[in-house]
């Protein structure tokens, strides 16, 4: 009898140990949420925390110095995989932490958390993708359940509205990613990253147009995923629309996902056009920076401010993709890393705002925040100055390292503009303090004493301030974390 081998033999499963534990987990939490009473509802998001945790667990666990393959060479877990999984692992436990009061009064919670982990498990599968296939597969299962996330609230058209809107362009921008990828496969015959850019590489300039045609389109539908302008219209809707545990988690996991595949494609798919995707990225990039840090200047809900800020935010992170090598990439990453924790911690404290009759989202709610909450006032003061790159704080460090990595790689104009638009920034931050610290109260602060979401907010202002003070271990781990990829 001959031989039969199974084509996936248990050691090259280990890579995908921590996304199998993730899709397992969620289905099992799908199915038990039917049987559950209704004041047990609640476990199941004890269970999807308890899932993250694990799969954190074998992340650290699986992750080695050398890049690990799976799937014949489609899947690779290396440091970068591995520490942006971490990122993004943990923005999910903070939006499920954020979700506990938020959502309890909601039916079938169960299918809430259970799409959050589903949502985690493509993003997992997007980081570690080498072909272009698992890329838009992983892509895919993150943007069909963040339709359902930003919609879940059916009973509020806010919410059904951006959900809608948000499905119609994420549709669009999906359609123009995979065409830009066809045009690719045309010209390679092969959709892994690597064979790609060899391909690119030996073609002369007959093929030029349709090389250009593929680059923009996949640009353009990547740059949709991460709010880039002037692919951005959805996100104030989707940001302010969406429940607000799916607004901070949206914020953060999505672009954590969408940079680390670009940065992927660019190295090893797009070599050879290095000066024409940096034009692109260029553009891109002061455009964001600018509709970002210039419209949140007239939003009076915070969640439409901050939708606005994280598109700002995005044109700074790009800066690190544009200027490439060890010290854009890393600096991309310490960004992102900081991000997380000014975002969520924010977030965190626009949820505990809500109350009865009062949705906690307008600047007013926030005026004289000081007089009685102290401790949550001198939180968001932090977050709001991080964000706005005051030192020494997180956000600080996260905008020196890609400005000053944009300066090294040749990219003064973009330091400079960057310089500019961040001062632009600082007065709809530093605003938001002064509701905080000079106004009259105008609304009672009878905030719902949550044990876990104190320790949130305490844990993101405490990280917030120890990466200002000390930034080098953050930075340190993010160059470590570039073994897989320069």
């Amino acid at each position: 009898m001959a031989n039969i081998t199974f084509p996936f033999p248990f050691p090259v499963i280990l890579p995908v140990l921590p996304e199998i534990i993730v899709a397992v987990m969620a289905m099992v939490i799908l199915i038990w949420d039917l049987f559950l009473p209704a004041e047990r509802k609640q476990w199941t998001a004890y269970a999807a925390i308890a899932t993250c945790l694990v799969a954190i667990d074998a992340t650290l666990r699986t992750t080695g110095a050398d890049a690990q393959m799976a799937f014949y060479g489609q899947f690779v877990l290396d440091p970068f995989a591995g520490f942006t999984k971490l990122l993004i692992i943990g923005a999910t436990i903070y939006g499920i932490v954020l979700s506990l009061d938020y959502m309890k009064s909601e039916k079938n919670i169960g299918e809430y958390y259970s799409l959050m982990l589903f949502s985690m498990l493509g993003m997992m599968l997007m980081v570690s993708a080498t072909n272009f296939i698992i890329m838009y597969l992983g892509l895919e299962l993150m943007a069909l359940c963040l339709y359902v996330l930003v919609g879940y609230q059916r009973d509020v058209l806010r919410s059904s509205e951006a959900a809608l809107k948000y499905f119609i362009l994420g549709s669009l921008a999906s359609c123009m990613l995979l065409y830009g990828i066809s045009f690719l496969y045309g010209l390679s015959g092969s959709l892994d990253f690597a064979a790609v850019g060899q391909a690119l590489g030996s073609l002369g300039d007959n093929s030029s147009m349709a090389v250009s045609l593929g680059l923009v389109f996949i640009i353009a539908g990547m740059a949709f995923k991460v709010s880039l302008a002037p692919f951005h219209m959805w996100t104030p809707d989707a940001y302010e629309g969406a429940p607000t545990p799916i607004t901070a988690f949206m914020g953060v996991a999505p672009k954590v996902a969408g940079f680390a595949i670009l940065a992927r494609v660019v190295i090893d798919a797009l070599p050879s056009l290095q000066a024409d995707y940096v034009t692109i990225f260029s553009w891109l990039a002061v455009l964001s920076m600018a509709v970002g840090n210039i419209a949140a200047i007239a939003q009076r809900n915070i969640k439409r401010m901050l939708a606005y800020s994280t598109i700002g935010h995005v044109g700074f992170i790009l800066l690190g993709l544009i200027a490439g090598g060890p010290e854009g990439y890393s600096a991309m990453l310490v960004y992102l890393a900081v991000y997380l924790f000014m975002n969520m911690g924010a977030f965190a404290i626009i949820i505990l705002m809500r109350r009865e009759g009062i949705q906690g989202e307008l600047l007013d709610d926030f005026a004289g925040m000081s007089k009685v909450r102290p401790g949550y006032a001198l939180a968001m003061g932090l977050f709001m100055f991080s964000l706005a790159g005051i030192p020494f704080l997180g956000g600080f460090w996260a905008k020196y390292a890609v400005l000053i990595a944009a300066v090294h790689a040749g990219h003064l104009y973009l330091a400079l503009i960057g310089i500019l638009f961040s001062a632009v920034g600082a007065f709809y931050y530093i605003r938001v303090v002064k509701y905080i610290y000079f106004d009259e109260e105008r609304v009672a602060f009878d905030f719902s004493e949550n044990p876990l979401m104190q320790a949130t907010v305490a844990v993101t202002a405490i990280v917030v301030v120890a990466i200002g003070i000390f930034p080098q271990p953050l930075m340190d781990i993010c160059r470590a974390a570039l073994g897989g990829i320069v």
